[in-house]
């Protein structure tokens, strides 16, 4: 049996359609940047107030999305100021 942090496969994963993790961050356009400076691809959706790979909701945050490399949906949110 290994340690509780070791990975397996399984034929689950990318398989659901809701954002599996978001992490806050301080800046969300920095945090693009430095993520597609890493090759990292960021998500459109078909949303209001989406402008681009990003999103502005009434609750007053900004978050863009990207998937991992199982298909996973993860995020990067900034609160911001009204």
């Amino acid at each position: 049996m290994g340690d509780c942090g070791d990975m397996y496969l399984t034929n689950n994963a990318g398989t659901s359609k809701a954002s599996q993790a978001f992490w806050q961050v301080d800046d969300v356009e920095a945090e693009v940047s430095e993520l597609k400076a890493r090759s990292v691809v960021f998500e459109e959706y078909d949303m209001p107030d989406q402008d681009g790979e990003q999103h502005r909701d009434r609750r007053r945050c900004e978050t863009a999305w990207f998937k991992d490399s199982e298909g996973n949906i993860l995020a990067v949110s900034q609160r911001i100021s009204a």
